[in-house]
């Protein structure tokens, strides 16, 4: 009982007082994916940018995609900086728009202008911004299209553009701690999906070559969960004691996607810093 309550204030001062908390970064350098072509979708910024930089530090070239070119252009010309010597390009491709979604696809490989791609990162993604009991209809559907139908159209498209080209390649699928959770909204539920669609895909696609895994972030420092002004990554109620970094997500993807990944197959790797071990007790 004295163990709980303890534990209990700790928790609370932490939240009261925050604590930056130093945190070694290993970045993976290397020519794991030398050769190699990914299509990165949601690739601006945070996760989907990190995994972009991860790629090209290992030799892959890069096609980004987003909803918004200012913001591919930008992110683009970021890359370029870093990368001058890989080819680095971005497209228009709205996860919410199937009927669109053929023609997007095509201008990606008329950009790589017959160099092929092997490597697809289904990273795109939002977030609910309502919750079960006061759930608005649009919200719900955006999250579903964006999180859950759109990697679903577009993995049909990689795969048949593979299959018929006879290249064999990988489906990385940036899932969630939140497919191990209870589902009450519809992140949840596009992260579950998700994860079931991961399992399926391999079982269907494994005879032609075709690897497909999911990572699964748990909370990371990202905008989409830290304000800008927000420096410290520390975060008290994970096991952890803080969020994620980007870069230690796209180093995974690196493995993932690689000749080391070649027999991980249908699986969904957890990076949560240990947020999938919590249950109720450590709350009671």
């Amino acid at each position: 009982m004295l163990k709980k309550v303890l534990r209990k204030i700790k928790h609370k001062l932490k939240n009261i007082f925050s604590i930056k908390i130093p945190v070694k970064n290993p970045i993976l350098y290397g020519e794991l994916l030398k050769g190699r072509c990914a299509l990165i979708t949601g690739g601006t910024s945070g996760i989907g940018f990190a995994i972009a930089e991860a790629f090209l530090r290992n030799k892959a070239d890069v096609v980004i995609t987003g909803r918004n070119q200012l913001k591919i252009d930008t992110a683009v010309n970021n890359l370029k900086k870093e990368f001058p010597e890989q080819k680095i390009s971005g497209v228009l491709l709205d996860n919410c728009n199937i009927s669109k979604m053929k023609d997007s696809f095509q201008n990606v490989l008329l950009l790589e202008q017959g160099k092929k791609i092997d490597i697809l990162v289904n990273n795109a993604g939002v977030i609910n911004k309502t919750f079960f009991g006061n759930t608005l209809e649009n919200d719900f559907d955006l999250v579903i299209a964006t999180d859950l139908k759109g990697p679903y159209f577009l993995s049909e498209l990689f795969a048949d553009y593979l299959k018929e080209n006879k290249i064999e390649g990988n489906i990385l699928n940036v899932s969630s701690s939140s497919a191990i959770r209870p589902a009450s909204n519809s992140y949840g539920l596009a992260k579950w999906g998700l994860r079931g669609m991961t399992l399926g895909l391999a079982k269907h696609l494994s005879g032609d070559g075709i690897v497909v895994n999911a990572i699964a972030p748990g909370p990371t420092a990202t905008t989409m969960l830290l304000n800008d002004d927000e420096k410290s990554i520390s975060r008290p109620s994970s096991p952890s004691e803080r969020y994620a970094t980007p870069e230690e997500i796209a180093n995974m993807s690196v493995v993932l996607v690689s000749d080391l990944g070649r027999m991980i197959n249908g699986d969904t790797v957890y990076i949560t810093g240990g947020c999938g071990l919590l249950t109720f007790d450590d709350w009671s």
